[in-house]
């Protein structure tokens, strides 16, 4: 059972929103939360050029959006994989190269027990993963989880973070080349993916000065309105992050 707080983050996560409040109704929350984990501003300039929001109103107050981490990371703890699942994701080259040379999830990874999802695949250069879970492996299995699920179709199994991945590259069967990304390209690989344990370095937090959410919130309009953010707010903000990390892995 998930409490009321964990609850509405993960229905957050999901984009399962309503309402009109600038922060909790807005849908593709999950690609701000997501980014915020990935080191530099490449993930998020991806995003960006794909035509993907990122909305600043998510950076207005730190506090909030630490609860929501919050909630999520106590949902994982108390969810584990009943017996063995195996899962699909189509993800963005370029963030696979960063989990695989990292050997951990680096964010929140969204994963499918019904197949390769069509709707994943509005990117440039895509790798097919096949995700083994292991019984007992944290991970929120939203038809299980959820007392009502608004996107059943997807099936979704969500992975935590800092979760250890050990890969073996596949070869594709003739049906898996014709997945597309975005320019209309095949896949550039196809991996097993095994989740292992929860990978923490142990780091001291550190102060997050609004300063480096606001230099974010300015990068993230730079980026979906097509222009270059400035030097000053890029390093203020890859700063800030960096604390933001060092306080979610502690």
């Amino acid at each position: 059972m998930l409490t009321s707080d964990q609850l509405r983050a993960v229905r957050y996560y999901i984009g399962d929103v309503s309402g009109n409040d600038p922060f909790w109704s807005q849908p593709k929350a999950y690609l701000v939360l997501n980014s915020l984990l990935f080191p530099g501003i490449e993930t998020e300039k991806a995003r960006a050029a794909e035509g993907k929001l990122l909305d600043p109103e998510l950076l207005s107050d730190t506090g909030r959006l630490l609860k929501v981490y919050r909630e999520l990371f106590s949902a994982f703890r108390q969810n584990t994989a009943e017996n063995t699942l195996l899962t699909y994701r189509v993800e963005r080259w370029s963030d696979h190269l960063v989990n695989r040379s990292a050997g951990r999830t680096v964010s929140f990874t969204s994963t499918s027990a019904a197949g390769f999802l069509s709707e994943y695949r509005d990117r440039s250069g895509i790798a097919l993963l096949r995700f083994k879970i292991p019984a007992g492996t944290p991970c929120l299995h939203m038809a299980r989880i959820l007392p009502e699920y608004a996107k059943s179709q997807e099936a979704e199994v969500l992975l935590p973070p800092f979760m250890e991945l050990s890969y073996r590259e596949l070869s594709m069967t003739e049906e898996e080349l014709k997945i597309l990304d975005s320019d209309g390209q095949p896949p550039k690989g196809c991996f097993e993916v095994t989740c292992g344990k929860a990978r923490l370095p142990e780091l001291d937090t550190a102060e997050l000065p609004q300063e480096g959410a606001d230099a974010g919130k300015r990068l993230y309009t730079a980026l979906c309105s097509g222009r270059s953010p400035s030097p000053e707010d890029i390093s203020a903000y890859i700063e800030w992050k960096g604390a933001f990390h060092r306080i979610l892995q502690k």
